[in-house]
């Protein structure tokens, strides 16, 4: 995965910089089946005067589709966490409409819920 992070007017230090090395782990884990080359990661950090608050912006492009992900609050490495943890979710509905889980996979049968509740 190429990953490119921008900083605006956001001091870049060494904490902020784990925490965003630890998220990128832990989206590696769920792009397996993508080819690396492929998938990239673009993330920017900003604060200025028309945004009062600091503004986290992810964006991911993969072979078979773009997600995105913003953040403005007041912290930054909740919002951070925030923004990745939406990109995951997004990531995982991805992969179920790839996967076209909602055409095979069949719901629960009637009977079956009710036997289980009268037990």
């Amino acid at each position: 995965m190429q990953v490119h992070f921008s900083y605006h007017n956001v001091p870049r230090t060494a904490p902020l910089d784990n925490a965003i090395q630890k998220n990128i782990h832990k989206l590696e884990k769920f792009l397996s089946h993508f080819a690396p080359d492929l998938v990239h990661l673009h993330g920017t950090l900003e604060s200025n005067a028309a945004h009062k608050n600091t503004v986290v912006s992810l964006n991911l492009s993969l072979p078979t589709g773009q997600l995105h992900s913003r953040q403005q609050a007041g912290n930054l490495m909740k919002d951070l966490q925030s923004c990745f943890s939406q990109l995951v979710d997004q990531l995982k509905k991805h992969k179920e409409a790839l996967r076209r889980e909602d055409s095979w996979r069949r719901e629960r049968s009637k009977r079956t819920s009710t036997l289980s509740t009268e037990s």
